[in-house]
């Protein structure tokens, strides 16, 4: 949780197969876009796939999450007032669930280990970096800026560069299929006919510091953020919403602001039957069952590690225009607990808005975020 020291967050930046950085990523999403499509025989044994997976020919090397990642983190930079200090200390964070794993079908075990990732993506900034992966399932984003966010109110770093980034492989895909979660077409968050999920990948990050005059455009400030766990499957989530209720408690707690500050919520939302009840559950309890709520999933798919950092630069891009994203597939809201799922663009002026993940294990994450 935040000290005495103020974190600020901004510098936001998203590569993904819906558009080359956060502009373009929002002006898509904003016009009705998605970057779901119907992949044909995308991996050996799977003859169609409906995700989200950028063009083979945008990359030029080997390593196309170290391109499009190196990609998002330039990105940031030119988001920044940037004059480096030897005397400032940086910390860069990555997020991840599985890394650059395509390179174990070659044996090449080194590069597939996500810590080599982090170093590559360290060589390409201009600063000297403390490093760290954060890889706790799809709550791996958010945990690795509740991560830094401490570290800078500690007063043990000043400033934080954390990215998410996850490929689509044949390995997470054959997983999700083998426990028939996902959805042939697209996904249909808090649909009362949603069918599953849909997978992606992308990269997004984003920058935290002390000091709010690094930032260009004004930065947001980060005010609190906590994790739990259900305790309950490992891979079912709770069913009454127990653990995720309890983060966002936390959240609330740890940055002195109640329920009903709220203005609006970016969900987990994947689309599959008891991810969303559960959420659904967890928020009516929090008495937040009409706080603009959306699930940004069907624009992306679920990219895993960097899906809570897509959806948070997303939101913060929202809060920043005055304009709230529909859920993309969501038709008919029908959770069993009613929820003010968006159907529709919404212009508002949110000051404070919660965003949520929760993953494989029982885990969950609530971060909040504020206009100055």
């Amino acid at each position: 949780m935040a000290g005495k020291i103020t974190v600020f967050v901004g510098g936001e930046n998203i590569i993904s197969p819906l558009g080359w950085g956060i502009q373009e990523t929002f002006s898509n999403a904003e016009n009705g876009k998605t970057g779901l499509r119907e992949l044909a025989q995308p991996f050996q044994g799977i003859e169609k796939l409906h995700a989200a997976k950028f063009q083979n020919s945008s990359f030029s090397t080997d390593s196309a999450i170290a391109e499009f990642a190196g990609e998002s983190c330039h990105g940031n930079l030119e988001e920044l007032h940037f004059t480096h200090q030897p005397e400032e200390r940086w910390l860069f964070v990555l997020s991840t669930t599985k890394g650059d794993i395509a390179h174990l079908k070659s044996g090449d075990v080194m590069r597939a280990n996500p810590y080599y990732l982090m170093q590559q993506l360290q060589k390409e900034l201009p600063f000297s970096s403390e490093g760290k992966v954060i890889s706790c399932a799809c709550i791996s984003g958010l945990s690795a800026l509740i991560y830094a966010a401490d570290k800078i109110a500690a007063d043990q770093v000043d400033h934080a560069l954390v990215i998410g980034a996850d490929l689509l492989s044949e390995f997470t895909t054959l997983g999700f299929e083998s426990f028939f979660a996902l959805d042939a077409a697209q996904c249909k968050p808090f649909d009362r006919h949603r069918n599953g999920l849909n997978l992606g990948e992308a990269a997004a990050s984003v920058v935290l510091s002390k000091d709010k005059n690094l930032f260009k455009s004004k930065p947001f400030q980060y005010l609190g953020g906590a994790t739990s766990n259900d305790a309950n499957h490992i891979s079912g989530p709770s069913r009454t919403g127990e653990g995720l209720y309890r983060a966002v408690s936390k959240a609330l707690k740890y940055s002195g602001k109640h329920a009903d500050d709220i203005g609006f919520i970016s969900a987990h939302g994947t689309g599959t039957l008891f991810n969303d009840e559960m959420e659904a559950k967890a928020f009516s309890r929090l008495g937040l069952e009409k706080t603009p709520l959306n699930s940004l999933k069907g624009y992306f798919g679920h990219t895993l590690g960097a899906g809570s950092l897509v959806e948070l630069a997303m939101t913060m891009r929202s809060m920043r225009v005055g304009l709230l994203l529909k859920t993309f597939g969501c038709i008919n809201p029908g959770t069993e607990t009613e929820l003010n799922v968006l159907k529709e663009n919404l212009e508002i002026d949110v000051k404070l808005a919660l965003k949520t993940a929760s993953g494989f294990g029982g885990c969950n994450a609530a971060v909040l975020i504020g206009k100055q």
